[in-house]
């Protein structure tokens, strides 16, 4: 689904969030809403993917050549493979800005060395656009899983029985907007990474 701003009117954008509110209500009566938000996207853009699959997704979702996506400055060196490879790219337009983040793949894939491990989209401040950004996230991805809590929104698996505590523990992929700012992130990713790197470092003691 294309995730696209629209001028609504401040009358139906108030009933469309209010329509939003008594959903979430409703939803959060029963019990918290699972998502797995490694099946989320945003901009088409979905954790896991590999970094040419992540460039093709965003030169699409704006229609714009893979050129005018700028890759990370300079290129550091992926942990895993030993090679240098840019860790993260940023589409910048008329204030819109989404960045793309990668971490080393684990298990090792040499023909796929990195993995989106979180995306991250903003807007320009602004009321009006923080609530055309809560009615297009409700209308893309549904009820939050921290309703009826709606700052943050929170989108995720495993979903705390108090909404206070949201899809803050445990750590896991999730979804979040605040305001005009929206994160898809996969802490999985970074994790591997750490634990192969001890592993790498394992000695046995020979004395």
């Amino acid at each position: 689904m294309t995730f696209k701003l629209i001028n609504i009117p401040p009358a139906r954008m108030l009933m469309a969030l209010a329509a939003g509110t008594l959903m979430a209500s409703s939803a959060y009566a029963e019990s918290p809403r699972s998502v797995d938000a490694r099946t989320l996207d945003i901009a088409g853009v979905k954790t896991g993917m590999d970094y040419d699959q992540a460039l093709t997704a965003v030169a699409k979702h704006f229609g714009v050549p893979q050129d005018q996506i700028k890759q990370a400055p300079l290129m550091g060196e992926n942990p895993v493979t030993k090679t240098k490879l840019h860790n993260y790219f940023v589409y910048e337009k008329d204030g819109v800005s989404l960045t793309v983040h990668f971490e080393p793949r684990v298990p090792v894939d040499t023909s796929r060395p990195q993995a989106v491990s979180q995306v991250i989209y903003e807007i320009p401040w602004s009321k009006d656009n923080s609530q055309r950004m809560a009615q297009a996230a409700l209308e893309k991805y549904g009820v939050q899983s921290n309703a009826p809590n709606d700052l943050p929104f929170q989108w995720c698996g495993q979903p705390n029985a108090n909404p206070g505590m949201g899809c803050s523990m445990p750590q896991q992929p999730m979804l979040e907007l605040s305001q005009v700012k929206m994160r898809l992130t996969d802490p999985t990713w970074g994790q591997a990474r750490i634990k192969f790197m001890q592993d790498a470092q394992a000695v046995k003691p020979s004395f």
